[in-house]
């Protein structure tokens, strides 16, 4: 190469870099949008009519889920597809996004950018099937497609363990570490792995059976079974810790996990001392 050549190889690369490191920044300051106004009182009736899991938390969780989902709202766009987006449809988009990861004090979907809302079922790019959600892969990538008829029915009836927001944010979630696979890495450690997919495939074996409350969908496969598992722990974690309580503590432990003791040795952060008193004789020792 010649210097001409040189010269201009440098510039490209330095254009691209510059590019990338815009795109970059416009993606980390729009994730710290944070609300500038109080959370608006009809959000708030919305929830109260309508969200589950908002109504069994305690008045400062409460307050917690509403900043979780005016930041959520801030951050992501949501889009109307052949219709117009109300503050129903964005209210339990919202929520179906935080209620997965709401025992993650500092997670954010910051990957995701657009959430489609459809009228009802939409046909998934380059098939003839049709879909009530969908994670975006490759030039959808950022994106997630949902069936309003769908979202709202999976708020209004919270017996038949299906809400097709709660489903496919899990997906974006189990996404994170590069694959839908059932997995969530960034939550689980390797310790926690192995007996996860041994209870998935015992479960999966008794949806085949038929000897199973599970829905038969989460059979498909390990990510489905973690969508669908998921749904049924948020919309009826009584019925999951009586019908499948192995399967409800495991989840419990991912979705909700503990905080460690800061003051305590490393040995006694694993297995504190439930006694008060055993707490203080560590603390003094």
């Amino acid at each position: 190469m010649n210097s001409t050549t040189y010269i201009f190889l440098a510039i490209g690369i330095t254009i691209g870099i510059l590019i990338g490191y815009s795109q970059y920044s416009l993606k980390k300051n729009r994730s710290k949008k944070t609300p500038d106004r109080p959370f608006p009182h009809q959000w708030r009736e919305i929830l109260v009519q309508h969200v589950a899991f908002y109504n069994r938390l305690n008045p400062p969780k409460r307050t917690q889920f509403e900043n979780r989902i005016h930041i959520f709202l801030l951050n992501v766009q949501i889009v109307g597809i052949d219709t117009e987006v109300t503050h129903l449809d964005r209210i339990l988009i919202a929520s179906g996004a935080i209620i997965p990861i709401f025992g993650f004090d500092s997670w954010h979907y910051s990957n995701l950018e657009v959430v489609e809302i459809h009228p009802d079922k939409f046909l998934i790019p380059n098939t003839q099937q049709y879909a009530n959600g969908l994670v975006g892969w490759g030039a959808m990538e950022g994106r997630i497609k949902l069936s309003r008829k769908a979202l709202a029915q999976g708020f209004y009836d919270t017996n038949d363990q299906k809400n097709v927001a709660i489903h496919e944010f899990v997906h974006v979630l189990d996404k994170q570490d590069g694959n839908i696979d059932g997995k969530l890495k960034k939550v689980m450690n390797e310790i926690d792995i192995m007996p996860w997919l041994q209870l998935i495939n015992n479960k999966i074996n008794h949806i085949h059976t038929g000897n199973s409350s599970i829905r038969k969908y989460g059979s498909t496969n390990h990510a489905e079974f973690l969508a669908v598992v998921s749904e049924f722990f948020f919309e009826s974690p009584e019925k999951m810790k009586t019908e499948h309580p192995e399967l409800y503590q495991t989840l419990d432990q991912f979705y909700n996990p503990k905080p460690k003791s800061k003051n305590l040795p490393k040995e006694q952060q694993k297995n504190p001392p439930k006694d008060p008193r055993e707490v203080k004789s560590a603390l003094m020792n």
